[in-house]
């Protein structure tokens, strides 16, 4: 029985150890399933977030963007309120830029209300050179909507420079609500009260003309002054029409020629002189006038040249290649000069010019030939070395011209 209890027992042992093996694997699998499934713990340990690069967009770039939308695409911004930079919504940047590019007159669109106001400096893309934006921090719903109102209901809702780049661009016939506005402008009243004063009457209509065909800065600068200094002298008028007609204004350059003559004779500089000359399309007495007075003045070869260029344009001749101004002045000014003693000796007649050579017809003698050619008998011979009057037939005679010639004489001398 003894070996029969010991194989037993070590058959039982070893299938104890297999079940034991396999229990135990079974148990590894199922931890690792059930750890592998498991969410991750929270750690209450403070960490650093992450760094994530988020592009945003910052106020000049949204600025340098609106500066290049309409006037409708501007307006279109005031309904979005996201956020950008510095506390400022899209609708202030979009505020800013239709105040600052298209001329939104915000203080009339606003009135009786207090408005803040904050400078920005916006670089200018490709160059050194910047403005300076205002933005308006702290406005109020209610404002934007008055603001939008006011946009709606007015058909002009411009400052003095937005007008004045409305009537700039403006079609012509210019709208005449669009005249009237301008009309009340200080720009345009600063100029209109200078003419009056000096009883320069000029047409609203041309003053409109001509500070359009300049640019605002002249016009604005020339009302700040005059707001300073009150400048009603003639002198005062005559700089800001030269200021123009620098900007290249036909009727600037008009008004002055028909004004004062001798400002422009006698004050303009050289190149002052050709950029007012170069002006002129048409003719007129006065300008004609001008143009005489400059080609006999000390002035330079080209205010010679260029003044000679219209006169011959004018009374439709061909400008003379090489440009002679003697000839100019002979043909324009009535001024003749001496010509040099070269072209007077060529120009003198010789002997044989002087003379006219006769041939000697049956039954004609001296008398009859110095009759027919009313000269002297005398004169015929001392021409022609003639020692007696007589004569023989197809024998030629000089017949001389300079010597007093017969008009009721003989010739003989005595009285026919």
């Amino acid at each position: 029985m003894q070996p029969q209890w010991e194989k037993k027992s070590r058959f039982l042992t070893q299938l104890l150890i297999w079940s034991g093996a396999l229990n135990i694997g079974l148990l590894s699998s199922l931890i690792y399933l059930v750890f592998r499934d498991r969410p991750e713990t929270i750690s209450f340990e403070l960490k650093p977030a992450p760094s994530k690069q988020v592009a945003q967009i910052t106020n000049q770039e949204i600025l340098h963007m609106f500066s290049t939308l309409s006037w409708a695409e501007l307006v279109d911004q005031l309904d979005h309120e996201e956020l950008v930079e510095e506390g400022y919504k899209k609708r202030d940047l979009a505020l800013a830029s239709l105040v600052a590019f298209h001329g939104l007159d915000i203080e009339r669109a606003l009135q009786g209300s207090s408005i803040q106001k904050r400078g920005i400096a916006l670089a200018h893309k490709g160059g050194p050179e910047e403005i300076t934006l205002i933005l308006y921090p702290g406005l109020s719903e209610d404002q934007f909507a008055a603001i939008r109102r006011f946009i709606q209901t007015e058909k002009f809702p411009f400052t003095s420079m937005g007008l004045f780049y409305e009537v700039q661009h403006a079609k012509r016939p210019r709208d005449a609500a669009l005249l009237e506005a301008f009309y009340l402008t200080p720009e345009f009243n600063a100029v209109l009260t200078l003419c009056q004063r000096l009883r320069v009457n000029l047409p609203r209509e041309w003053i409109i003309e001509m500070v359009a065909q300049g640019d605002w800065k002249t016009l604005h600068q020339f009302a700040l002054e005059q707001k300073e200094a009150m400048d009603l002298t003639p002198e005062r008028l005559k700089r800001l029409l030269l200021s123009y007609v620098r900007a290249r204004s036909t009727l600037a350059a008009k008004i002055l020629l028909q004004w004062d003559r001798d400002f422009i004779l006698k004050r303009l500089d050289d190149r002052d002189l050709m950029t007012f000359l170069d002006l002129f399309k048409e003719s007129s007495t006065a300008l004609k006038d001008l143009l005489k007075e400059l080609i006999t003045s000390p002035r330079s070869d080209s205010v010679w040249r260029k003044a000679a260029e219209l006169l011959y344009f004018f009374a439709q001749l061909p400008f003379p290649e090489p440009y002679d101004h003697r000839a100019t002045l002979a043909t324009f000014a009535g001024i003749q000069f001496p010509a040099p003693i070269d072209k007077i000796a060529s120009s003198l007649p010789t002997e044989e010019q002087k003379q006219h050579i006769h041939t000697i017809a049956p039954g004609e003698n001296l008398w009859k030939i110095a009759r027919k050619y009313k000269v002297s008998v005398e004169a015929l011979r001392q021409a022609n070395h003639l020692e007696t009057d007589k004569l023989r037939e197809g024998k030629t005679l000089i017949i001389p011209q300079d010597p007093p010639r017969l008009d009721s004489k003989d010739g003989s001398g005595r009285s026919a």
